[in-house]
């Protein structure tokens, strides 16, 4: 066997070890892992995930809020119409948002709410390309053929609408239940960098998760980049969000297991 394939299978399982044993008793991992779910009805909603993705940076979702604030976004958004919404001007939108809630931080270009108001617009201007639905998957289905064309779509994102970077548009998809998609974010740059399977460039680590799923899934067909990004995340952020009645956390385990899954990579090495 390669012996980089045998490394990334056998982080992999230990990985997926490590996380069943400090996963609380009762929880279903399985449901975690479902990532192809694809909830969406229309392009609508598709719209709607691309702004919601779009407050996922830094300290933004508290700013913005979106989940809390839906019922008032969407009235002062026509409803989600991206066809009305396309034609705003980012000052005004942004001077609204001002103005219905209240803001009082700083009137800048790098207001939160300013940088939202951007990208609100742009995706937009970006959805009005779609007739449909199954438009929409046919487009991010050209990228889907190997580890490159795939990093090329989010880059693609990122140049089309403000705010959205490389990492955000990769979660955007992820959330769409593209499970080719996963998010090289913080805890992913950490982990990967920290045991030597990439550097912590964002576009690189994509690469390496990538290239860790499609080793696995030769002897593991339920595995995809999305699984793979899962079972890291929720060992590095210790949140099983997805309980009833209310998500369940636990302690990060994030440095244990990077020191834990060095000892298996030297293992490899010293063979």
């Amino acid at each position: 066997m390669n012996s980089n394939k045998e490394k990334n299978i056998l982080v992999y399982n230990a990985a997926y070890k490590y996380l069943e044993e400090m996963t609380p008793e009762g929880i279903d991992l399985e449901k975690y892992f479902k990532g192809d779910s694809r909830d969406y009805k229309s392009l609508k909603d598709i719209y709607i995930q691309i702004i919601k993705s779009a407050q996922n940076y830094r300290s933004m979702p508290n700013a913005i809020a979106f989940d809390k604030r839906k019922e008032k976004i969407a009235e002062i958004l026509y409803d989600f119409d991206y066809y009305r919404i396309k034609d705003l001007t980012v000052e005004d939108l942004y001077y609204t948002f001002r103005k219905e809630f209240e803001v009082t931080s700083a009137d800048t270009k790098w207001n939160s709410w300013y940088k939202w108001s951007y990208s609100v617009v742009d995706a937009a201007k970006f959805m009005v390309n779609f007739s449909d639905v199954k438009d929409f998957e046919t487009f991010v289905g050209r990228f889907d053929y190997n580890v490159a064309t795939r990093m090329a779509l989010p880059l693609f994102i990122e140049a089309k609408i403000s705010g959205i970077g490389f990492v955000l548009a990769c979660d955007l998809l992820k959330e769409l239940g593209f499970t080719n998609y996963p998010k090289p974010d913080v805890h992913m740059i950490e982990v990967f960098s920290g045991i030597g399977l990439s550097d912590e460039e964002p576009d690189i680590v994509f690469a390496a998760i990538t290239r860790m799923a499609n080793d696995v899934h030769t002897v593991d067909s339920s595995v995809t980049p999305y699984k793979v990004d899962k079972v890291f995340w929720l060992i590095c952020s210790g949140r099983y969000y997805l309980e009833e009645p209310e998500e369940v956390r636990v302690k990060s385990k994030k440095q244990e297991l990077i020191e834990h899954l060095k000892e298996v990579c030297k293992s490899i090495e010293d063979k």
